[in-house]
């Protein structure tokens, strides 16, 4: 029985994720640029605050962090935008009505986006040790944290995306939502460095440990602090998906 439930949901997310890609290909280069723009301009932007950042500990967490904004922004806008726009086709309902995993239609969609929007993940990696003539490690871990950060979030955006009815409201509450999830996290700065009350708070956040573990990629420092964020983004993905599987919310939607 198990075997079977689970041949089920790799049929379902196989011909998901082919659906999304249909949909995306039309598009795919415009996914592509705006990907690419935001963590770009914090790479270059942000290394020129005062009198400029440029000792490597600063650098890397402006890059390290740039990185992450622009998965954690991935995953929350791709899911809310995209899960809006099908409740407010009327597309939604015709999934709803289907017998399929919930937990492979969102994967589907995430996965999607994921493989335009990686490049624009790993752009501020590469082109930021490039730009400021920095040695960083590029282990192969990498491509398995930015999409494993990107799930974390992503049922977040969904739950935005399905509880909001208007996609302008939805797209301000993501950015609010973003912007006070990596500003309440040591993203690109220090956990010290945050007032005590906001280091408690930062370990419920997906970027907290993100950060943390791309931060001991890029400096070779893959160790049991590393394997520790690893295995607790890996947790949060779980507990969250499996929440939404216990969400009936979206099938009277």
């Amino acid at each position: 029985m198990l075997a079977l439930q689970r041949m089920k949901f790799w049929v379902d997310f196989k011909y998901l994720w082919l659906e999304q890609m249909m949909e995306i290909r039309v598009a795919w280069y415009w996914y592509l640029l705006f990907s690419l723009v935001i963590p770009l301009a914090m790479v270059f932007g942000f290394a020129r605050f005062g009198r400029g950042l440029t000792d490597q500990s600063s650098l890397i967490y402006i890059i390290s962090g740039s990185a992450i904004f622009a998965v954690v922004n991935d995953g929350l806008y791709a899911m809310a935008i995209r899960l809006g726009s099908m409740k407010k086709e009327g597309i939604l309902v015709y999934y709803a009505s289907l017998p399929i995993s919930r937990v492979a239609f969102a994967g589907a969609i995430m996965f999607s986006r994921l493989v335009v929007l990686l490049p624009g993940m790993l752009c501020p990696i590469l082109l930021g040790s490039a730009i400021y003539g920095i040695k960083l490690e590029l282990n192969p871990w990498i491509v398995v944290l930015l999409p494993l950060t990107a799930l974390s979030m992503s049922v977040m955006g969904m739950v935005i995306g399905l509880a909001v009815d208007n996609l302008e409201m939805t797209n301000w509450i993501v950015t609010s939502v973003l912007f006070l999830v990596v500003m309440a996290a040591p993203v690109f700065i220090p956990i010290t460095a945050l007032p005590l009350p906001l280091q408690f708070l930062s370990y419920a956040f997906p970027p907290t440990y993100a950060a943390d573990a791309l931060r001991r990629l890029l400096l070779g420092d893959v160790n049991l602090a590393f394997y520790l964020d690893m295995a607790m983004l890996a947790l949060m993905v779980v507990v969250s998906f499996f929440v939404f599987k216990r969400w009936s919310f979206w099938r009277l939607r």
